[in-house]
């Protein structure tokens, strides 16, 4: 027999505690959802139907997906949307100062999915909408794990912890109700379980991705100059003319890593390791990516780096794929 009722104050009960797991101030809350991609749009969808009167908002393209399903609702109801890609965000005062008076509010990205660019005017773009009381809604793909900062009062942070668990850090300003995670089931135990998980199993170290890049740049190139913003808990390289998914398996024989633990190191925008079609990263990624650039990125996890000659396995596995294709032309 069901009983087909959920107590909505359960998701408020799981809310308070992840609060305190993540050991917010007084003036911060949090909200629990099954994923970015719910965060996104309840959190969005929510202020547009509580500030219905604010028919304009704000959005920078290309650095993350998670805005294309929601964007199509705003045009339909004739909101007025500016839309910037970041490549061209070269003066946030002046683009900021050009935003409406009845802005509802801006959505943006801290840092990019796959391979962690960290924007280096979020602070300033999430300061001037403060100050002109548009809620700044920001998500972060990883940046999060590895900073600490207080939010401002109109500012909500949406933080991915995994692809089915997400966290909204609420500035003291923000009251949009939820829309539908009150209605959900939720199980709390489990939820700070895989929270706590999740929190421990970030770790960074600039100085060994560094390191590993400098050994590694004569014979791989790198994704990254040396001046770019970033986080470190990855090495990205680019593998020109070979497949990332090739090379990888390969790497994993060399090192004795079945594939299950080597993809928990390693990732790849490589079309057969995703078995998708090119929507996967294309449409949203600015600038567009090259198929051959897709092919060959390689994103290498800090936990990888330490292993024991893990540099010179890589480069003799890449010059190993490479010539198992001069064998087959």
């Amino acid at each position: 027999m069901l009983i087909d009722i959920v107590r909505p104050e359960a998701w408020d009960e799981l809310n308070d505690e992840v609060r305190t797991v993540l050991a917010l101030t007084p003036k911060l809350k949090a909200r629990v959802f099954s994923g970015l991609g719910q965060a996104v749009f309840e959190i969005a969808q929510g202020t547009a139907q509580f500030m219905a009167h604010k028919k304009a908002i704000g959005v920078i393209r290309g650095q993350t997906p998670v805005f294309e399903s929601l964007l199509p609702y705003y045009y339909k109801e004739t909101y007025e949307v500016n839309s910037i890609s970041h490549l061209a965000l070269t003066n946030v005062k002046e683009w900021v100062e050009n935003l409406k008076k009845d802005t509802n509010f801006v959505l943006f990205a801290d840092d990019h999915p796959v391979t962690g660019e960290v924007y280096p005017w979020v602070d300033e773009l999430d300061k001037l909408l403060n100050e002109k009381r548009i809620y700044s809604l920001r998500v972060s793909h990883s940046k999060h794990f590895h900073d600490k900062e207080e939010l401002r009062p109109y500012t909500v942070r949406i933080c991915s912890f995994a692809p089915d668990l997400a966290i909204a850090i609420l500035g003291e300003r923000f009251r949009s109700p939820s829309l539908a995670a009150f209605t959900q089931a939720w199980n709390k135990d489990q939820i700070i379980r895989r929270l706590q998980e999740c929190l421990e199993k970030q770790p960074t170290n600039e100085a060994l991705v560094r390191s590993f890049e400098s050994e590694i740049e004569k014979s791989v190139p790198t994704y990254f100059t040396k001046n770019e913003s970033r986080l470190f808990d990855r090495a990205v390289v680019l593998l020109p003319d070979v497949s990332a998914e090739a090379v990888s398996q390969v790497l994993f024989k060399k090192l004795n890593w079945t594939p299950s633990q080597g993809w928990n190191h390693l990732e790849s925008t490589n079309q057969c390791h995703w078995s998708s079609g090119m929507k996967t990263f294309k449409n949203w990624w600015e600038p567009s990516p090259s198929l051959e650039n897709l092919r060959g990125l390689l994103i290498i996890g800090v936990g990888a780096l330490q292993t024991r000659d893990f540099a010179s396995h890589l480069i003799a596995s890449y010059e190993e794929v490479k010539k198992m294709q001069t064998w087959t032309v």
